[in-house]
């Protein structure tokens, strides 16, 4: 791998981000670090860490990816860019060399120890799953024929859960690729978090719960009749967040009104229950909302969609939520 210089400078201020006609990096590592992708004028990431934020430039020449993968372990932080994977590991940038592909920029990230895993965004390279050992890359041979794939994520030290666009089946490999096991979900595409116990599926409007090993636990349905009664409209997901391991914030809309009111909620995953947010009051059917995170201060950040295909953010602090 190659070390990359960049040019840091510590003790940025909030209001000094800098986003641009684009979709932005907006996501947050292991340690609770929100890092913040912008490149549009030159290829800048941003790290708040909490306490502080620092900005890193890099050299004309490396961009962003513009699917935004991204992966975080304890060992190291991974960034796609428009040429292969960046690495971020003892606050230095390395660059790994690049797959031989008329499309070399990564579509889904991963880093299980020694292994690299990627899916290129080229037609041929989200069929395929490849790997990086240090040295070279090779593709994995799974004996399955993907069609279309979406999310690589780790379940395990050995295991990485697969899932595909447009196919309601779910894959758990190891880490040569070979099939371990593999359930049905209740729809495709689903996004994918999870935590060391659980994994989270969902789509517009369904919530699955479930083990390790795949097994459904419960499931949150957004067009129960119940849930709309209470609301008043049926709800879709825009985005969660795992708090603990009871508990998730999600970020829901109303379906198919313009401008949709937004539902910041806390669901219980021992009852089973949805309660408001203290910062449910604060969202309004304008704000264009996209995603959001909390940092380790406990400000909480939403990544926002503004005119002109541009991506910003806002932000409300700490004490809002008490």
């Amino acid at each position: 791998m190659l070390e990359i210089k960049t040019i840091v400078t510590n003790d940025v201020k909030k209001e000094s981000i800098i986003t641009g006609f684009e979709r932005i990096l907006f996501e947050r590592d292991c340690f609770g670090n929100l890092w913040i992708g912008s490149w549009n004028q030159s290829p800048i990431l941003y790290r708040n860490d909490g306490s502080k934020i620092t900005r890193y430039e890099f050299p004309i020449g490396y961009y962003l990816a513009s699917d935004n993968p991204f992966d975080s372990n304890p060992d190291c932080t991974l960034f796609g860019s428009s040429q292969s994977i960046l690495y971020f590991k003892d606050d230095v940038f390395f660059s790994v060399p690049s797959p031989k592909l008329a499309n070399s920029a990564p579509y889904q990230i991963l880093n299980i120890g020694k292994y690299t895993y990627a899916i290129f965004a080229n037609t041929g390279g989200r069929r395929l799953i490849h790997r990086w050992d240090g040295a070279s890359w090779e593709t994995l041979n799974s004996q399955l024929d993907f069609l279309n794939l979406n999310n690589l994520k780790q379940l395990s030290k050995n295991k990485i859960l697969v899932t595909e666009n447009n196919s309601e089946i779910a894959y758990i490999l190891d880490l040569d690729g070979k099939l371990v096991s593999e359930f049905s979900t209740s729809g495709a595409p689903m996004k994918v978090k999870m935590d060391s116990k659980k994994i989270f599926l969902y789509s517009d409007s369904k919530l699955e719960v479930r083990n390790s090993d795949g097994e459904l636990k419960s499931i949150l349905d957004l067009y129960d009749e119940s849930i709309k009664s209470y609301f008043g409209s049926y709800l879709e997901f825009i985005d969660l967040n795992i708090e603990d391991e009871s508990n998730l914030t999600l970020l829901l809309r109303d379906r198919n009104k313009k401008p949709a009111k937004k539902h910041l909620l806390n669901f219980n995953l021992d009852t089973l229950t949805l309660t408001p947010h203290p910062l449910y009051d604060r969202l309004t059917p304008e704000m264009n909302l996209l995603q959001f995170e909390k940092d380790n201060s406990g400000e909480f950040w939403f990544k926002i969609f503004g005119n002109h295909y541009s991506e910003s953010f806002l932000t409300f602090n700490k004490e809002l939520t008490l």
